[in-house]
């Protein structure tokens, strides 16, 4: 991290690893699954009874997500500047791939279901597996250094013994 990334970033003295997870790795996560979904296209049956390429709309992604619609147009919006903590950590870009499969496996969720009991199962589920992820990477823990200011270069807190 820069000396540029440390300054705009304000550091807490005390925050959990667990924190830094919901408050800022979590809406990243959300934000990078939504762009993703938004480029997806999937097989639909028209008006006419024949199958076309449908783009999957905001208000699809929101529903297969959790979240509002007006959350899914802020994560799409490509403004300057940092509006809210999920805009404050970037997901790596070797996570893509991964978050790629998650973004699949939820629109096919959605396309054999909707956003029933199931779909939150199958997001919860993948949510879990990026986060798990990102931790065993060692990601998570750099996250962490950047957000609280006690964290060592070398903290073994979150490690089994």
């Amino acid at each position: 991290m820069s000396t540029t990334e440390k300054k705009q970033t304000k550091r807490r003295t005390w925050m959990m690893p667990q924190e830094v997870e919901v408050w800022y790795v979590l809406p990243a996560l959300r934000r990078e699954l939504a762009k993703m979904m938004k480029t997806k296209t999937v097989q639909r049956v028209g008006e006419d009874g024949k199958k076309k390429e449908h783009k999957i709309t905001q208000k699809e992604i929101a529903k297969m997500l959790g979240v509002t619609e007006p959350a899914i147009t802020q994560y799409l919006l490509k403004k300057k500047g940092r509006r809210s903590r999920g805009d404050q950590v970037s997901i790596p870009e070797k996570f893509l791939g991964e978050l790629g499969k998650s973004a699949d496996a939820m629109i096919e969720q959605y396309e054999k279901r909707g956003a029933d009991d199931d779909m939150f199962e199958v997001m919860t589920r993948e949510i879990n597996r990026m986060i798990r992820v990102i931790r065993d990477a060692g990601t998570m823990c750099d996250f962490h250094r950047q957000f609280s200011a006690h964290v060592k270069d070398k903290c073994s807190a979150c490690k089994d013994r």
